[in-house]
């Protein structure tokens, strides 16, 4: 999936300004490039590998600004590498921040306020190789333990211009399009009207569809109208199965339920990518076992299994450091398949070859094979079998 943020906090930068995009995961980072000001964007996992490039740029005389995630959630730490830290949304600091820059009076902190609308300037769009990620709205009002998103980012929902996202799909190269909202469809009657131009519009434009949702509210007339306006599939974070951590996770648990609500959804001709998170205070070996089960019975298409990182700027992270449980602090091990505190019912190495167990066996040949299906209203191959047979193949290695 093409990556949105940069190209829209470059987007958020005032006029009469040159602006380059670097994204290390396709080209190198020029250390010579002859700007004034170098902005960089970090999560927790790559936080090393951003403070070791801000302390080269800075070396060269150059003013580093860091943000994003982890640096607003760690802010003193990140001021060691850095001549600013941007805490929080980007749209109500960055012109700021230039301003002062261009200036030379830059602050050392900037922080957060909540935006009180997404700018009309705001890049929401970006066309990747085969999809197109598109942004419709931004904020969550959901509040997860293991989530940073309204500790850090404030709680707040955003919907973009109307006109402004009908136009970017009209610019849609791709046969696909993934909306990167952390919440798609379901926030109130207001934004259901909202969302139903939306799709009507890649519908209208003969454009597939996916994006993430709350299994709450694909109600049998959402889903027809999702199928119907060439939704391809959705992403659940479903995170356990386990009734008993309901406390943990924050949202109604029952496997009967859930089993049920993926046969409605597949009824209709949509995919299921699920999310799992590993590593709550109940889990068990046994509970991963069940969940794998789970996974293959109801024929998911995809599955995403993580174990439990308590990132900065979570409840997670702050009831762990409370009690003592956290393992590690480095930071480049918190990629969600190593385990960096100590679980309740596993050895951390437990853990991670529980994980590990559980995804060779949903893309094992076998389980591939059996949650295939017709009559979808996916393509079966892009889809389906590529991701999982790229997904399997990528386990063999680990």
């Amino acid at each position: 999936m093409p990556g949105l943020t940069l190209p829209y906090i470059a987007s958020l930068i005032p006029a009469g300004h040159s602006i380059s995009i670097i994204d290390e995961a396709r080209e190198n980072v020029n250390y010579d490039h002859p700007a004034d000001l170098i902005c960089i964007t970090t999560q927790t996992v790559n936080a090393h590998r951003a403070y070791t490039i801000a302390d080269r740029f800075r070396k060269r005389g150059k003013m580093v600004v860091l943000g994003g995630p982890h640096a607003s959630a760690m802010p003193d730490e990140a001021q060691q590498h850095c001549d600013a830290v941007a805490v929080g949304n980007a749209e109500t600091i960055m012109a700021q921040i230039v301003n002062d820059a261009e200036h030379r009076q830059l602050r050392s902190r900037y922080h957060n306020s909540i935006p009180e609308q997404i700018p009309t300037r705001a890049r929401g769009y970006v066309n990747g190789s085969w999809q197109t990620s598109i942004l419709a709205s931004r904020g969550c009002e959901l509040n997860c333990s293991f989530c940073s998103m309204q500790n850090i980012f404030g709680d707040f929902y955003l919907q973009r211009n109307i006109a402004e996202v009908l136009r970017d799909i009209e610019k849609t190269k791709t046969d696909y399009i993934t909306f990167v909202d952390d919440n798609f469809y379901g926030a109130s009657k207001k934004a259901n009207a909202y969302y139903d131009q939306i799709i009507q519009k890649v519908a209208a434009r003969g454009i597939s569809w996916l994006a993430q949702v709350r299994l709450p509210i694909l109600t049998d007339n959402v889903l027809s109208k999702f199928r119907d306006n060439n939704c391809a599939g959705v992403f659940i974070g479903f995170e356990s199965i386990n009734p008993k951590n309901v406390n943990d996770v924050g949202k109604k648990l029952d496997a009967d339920y859930f089993i049920n609500q993926i046969q409605r959804i597949h009824d209709k001709g949509l995919g299921v990518v699920g999310s799992f998170i590993f590593g709550f205070d109940e889990d068990t070996p046994e509970t991963i076992e069940r969940t794998v089960d789970f996974c293959i019975e109801s024929r998911m298409e995809l599955t995403a299994f993580s174990v439990l990182t308590p990132y900065p700027g979570t409840k997670v992270y702050s009831d762990f450091e409370r009690e003592g449980r956290i393992l590690s602090r480095d930071w480049r091990r918190y990629d969600s398949d190593q385990v960096v505190f100590q679980p309740n019912h596993f050895t951390p190495q437990q853990l991670e070859t529980s994980m590990l167990k559980a995804a060779k066996k949903f893309y094992s040949v076998k389980s591939i094979l059996s949650r295939m299906k017709r009559g979808m209203n996916y393509d079966p191959v892009k889809l389906y079998l590529v991701p999982n047979l790229l997904r399997k193949y990528s386990l063999m290695t680990m």
